[in-house]
């Protein structure tokens, strides 16, 4: 996990940090409705996977946001390169599997990637010996996916007492309105390490790829 160590004493928010730093709970969440019509209508119109589209796509916008590689490691500000996205996925028996799925250039090799992923992790225990006492992996964001809730909010399980950093998101029921459709999105991050406006420019990001959809063709 490649990363570079911000210099906070040069840092704008070095102070925002600093207060956010000391909370109980620092974590704030916000919810938006993303629209998916283009991104869905190309997805049937080219046979591509919705689910595996959004989730590539979700990968690139991180990579182009440098608040959301942000992590804090102790004294440590740390900005992380190629950041991934570990989804929680449904084995057969309707029990939950945290999956990691690499970062790749390119939809095709994301595609093929996740896909061998999502069936090793779903013929695999929850909890394996690999598992227990693994350090948390810092390039990348926890992604699960509702697709039966058209929520309004959200908040994750977190151990108020682990110094976990790493952003937490999660999309929604697919629901048309009219010739639309769109998905709820939750994001969930450290205040200490961002605002509102970074959250935002993120989500603005993601609405701009998935409103060009031919960027599934390209390679990045």
């Amino acid at each position: 996990m490649a990363y570079e160590v911000l210099d906070v004493s040069q840092w704008a928010r070095a102070q925002h940090l600093k207060f956010y730093q000391g909370f109980s709970h620092p974590w704030y969440n916000i919810c938006s409705n993303i629209d998916v019509t283009a991104l869905r209508q190309y997805c049937k119109q080219h046979n591509h996977r919705f689910f595996h589209a959004y989730l590539y796509l979700t990968q690139q916008a991180l990579n182009k946001c440098e608040p959301m590689s942000y992590r804090l490691m102790g004294e440590e500000v740390r900005i992380y390169s190629l950041m991934c996205v570990s989804v929680a996925l449904l084995a057969d028996d309707n029990t939950v599997r945290f999956c990691d799925l690499d970062h790749e250039p390119t939809f095709s090799d994301f595609t093929t990637s996740a896909t061998n992923a999502e069936t090793r992790i779903k013929n695999t225990p929850f909890i394996v010996e690999q598992f227990i006492g693994q350090e948390m992996k810092q390039n990348t964001i926890h992604l699960t996916v509702l697709p039966w809730v058209d929520f309004t909010s959200m908040t994750h399980a977190r151990d108020v007492n682990f110094p976990d950093s790493v952003p937490k998101m999660a999309f929604g029921k697919l629901v048309q309105q009219g010739e639309q459709w769109r998905m709820p999105l939750s994001v969930e991050v450290h205040h200490g390490l961002m605002d509102g406006l970074h959250v935002g420019q993120f989500i603005q990001t993601l609405q701009a790829m998935f409103d060009n959809p031919s960027l599934l063709e390209q390679a990045k």
